[in-house]
């Protein structure tokens, strides 16, 4: 880590500033070292972000000053300074300090700015934390806390406390201690092992799964930041939940009956597009004698399997991309194929080409509507090749559920979705001719279907939901009254004429 300093700043500037940023960034150092062209100071304490028990500025000196000129200098300061002084270069100790007396040390910077061969004025420093404070934390007991809070996602990061998502607020584990560089290090040894610490040396971020026994999988998600390593986690169950529970229309569990096509999830990070699909794969397990073929980065969910067999493959571990995946899939005799993104247009060209030829596909895009999630998937192609896109979509497409999550009366977190299903002469038209925003009307005026509206009133009539969260989901204010009034839109009052 590198500061400057400015012409006006002293060297307890420096320290204080450096010190200051490297908690922030990489957590609480047990000793750090500063070092600029000259000068070098060094601090140690069992606290440092408090107390300072050892500092030691060491310095090179000006020709022709003598020991005995700088201990004179050093009483003068009246700081408590010890000396020594040898081969052209001085080290001061500084007795020990609380940081609340910083500014009582401003005399030591005008000695080393008189005594000094370089002034210490406008210079950049390297910061450097030679050890950190053992917290002795321990993975396990963070995520036994994690799931006694019933959060979502942990986050774990230098110079932080542990945080945790509670119905989609972050708060911190205030109980515990600040995660330094060295916990971090340890944190993802223990939840990847070497290959993991590997992975983020050389590709600065990597995705795994990680088993706690009796809790359930966790997602983990390693990065870089600030030349520090940190780690968001996502807790997912041991058993992927029952359909009944994750309060989804029974419409869209009629999908895991059909034979061929598409369907998607879609939604933004966080969503619950994992749970839903997890629930249809579950379902489909309970109900149907079928091979089903996941493909994820990582695996999220993991299936026991039932009637159905299960084989799980994870991007990177068993297969090099979701596309050289997808395409092999159709060679080991699969029924079912769930793909756990459409990223990129070899794995929509591929999951199209696997709907068409007689496979049900599941998979997720991160849109927000359903006419989004159609239009994102033809963006991906060349010009000339989007009507043909266009036609496959629309012989393909089974439906598309696009999901917000609302934060329930009483606590807790239910979806508000939006339901386009596809197979419906008038659906397929709509996409053929390019006349997606049409999509809307027949969404309102379909029974089977659901506007994001129609269903954030339906949560809020239910008195699932507060009427600011239903607002929260609708198109805005106006759409969540028309709703509640019964009035139709326009697109839809044509369509029903």
């Amino acid at each position: 880590m590198l500061i400057g300093s400015q012409s006006t700043s002293t060297i307890v500037d420096v320290f204080r500033i450096g010190l200051t940023e490297m908690i922030r960034a990489t957590g609480l150092p047990e000793e750090a070292v500063f070092n600029t062209d000259g000068c070098e100071i060094y601090v140690k304490g069992k606290n440092l972000g408090n107390r300072i028990d050892t500092m030691r500025v060491m310095f090179d000196l000006r020709d022709n000053i003598t020991p005995e000129v700088l201990e004179a200098a050093a009483a003068n300061a009246k700081l408590g300074l010890r000396v020594k002084c040898e081969e052209g270069k001085c080290s001061l100790w500084v007795p020990p300090f609380e940081w609340r007396q910083l500014p009582l040390l401003a005399p030591l910077d005008g000695l080393i700015e008189k005594h000094s061969k370089r002034s210490m004025r406008s210079q950049t420093w390297s910061l450097k934390a030679v050890s950190y404070i053992s917290n002795s934390f321990n993975i396990n007991v963070l995520i036994e806390a994690m799931r006694a809070r019933n959060a979502s996602d942990m986050h774990l990061r230098a110079g932080n406390r542990p945080f945790i998502r509670v119905d989609n607020d972050l708060q911190p584990l205030s109980d515990m201690p600040i995660i330094t560089s060295e916990d971090m290090y340890q944190f993802v040894l223990q939840l990847g092992g070497q290959q993991e610490i590997n992975a983020l040396e050389t590709e600065r971020e990597t995705s795994f799964q990680y088993h706690a026994a009796g809790i359930g999988y966790l997602r983990c998600s390693g990065y870089v930041k600030n030349e520090a390593l940190a780690v968001a986690l996502r807790l997912i169950p041991e058993e992927p939940p029952p359909f009944e529970e994750i309060n989804i229309p029974d419409v869209v569990k009629s999908v895991c009956h059909k034979h061929r096509g598409l369907f998607l999830v879609c939604g933004v990070t966080g969503s619950g597009k994992s749970t839903t699909l997890a629930a249809m794969i579950d379902y489909i397990n309970q109900q149907r004698r079928l091979h089903i073929i996941t493909i994820e980065d990582p695996v999220e969910y993991v299936y026991t399997d039932k009637k159905s067999i299960i084989s799980q493959r994870q991007v990177g571990r068993d297969t090099h991309s979701f596309a050289n995946a997808l395409r092999g899939s159709l060679r080991e005799d699969p029924d079912v194929i769930l793909v756990g993104e459409m990223r990129d247009m070899e794995t929509i060209r591929a999951g199209l080409s696997a709907a068409e030829t007689g496979h049900l596909v599941f998979s997720t895009l991160h849109t927000t509507t359903s006419v989004d999630t159609i239009n994102r998937m033809i963006s991906y192609f060349p010009q000339n090749e989007r009507d043909l896109i266009r036609q496959e979509i629309a012989y393909t497409l089974q439906g598309v559920v696009c999901q917000r999550l609302l934060r329930k009366i009483g606590g807790g977190r239910v979806p508000a979705v939006e339901i386009l299903l596809g197979g419906r002469p008038i659906v397929r038209d709509a996409i053929l001719d390019g006349d997606l925003d049409k999509l809307y009307g027949i969404i309102e005026v379909d029974s089977d279907m659901r506007s994001f509206d129609q269903y954030a009133v339906e949560l809020y009539q239910k008195k699932i939901v507060t009427r600011e969260e239903a607002i929260s989901a609708c198109s805005n204010e106006e759409g969540f009254q028309r709703i509640i009034s019964g009035i139709k839109s326009s697109e839809g009052r044509r369509l029903l004429k």
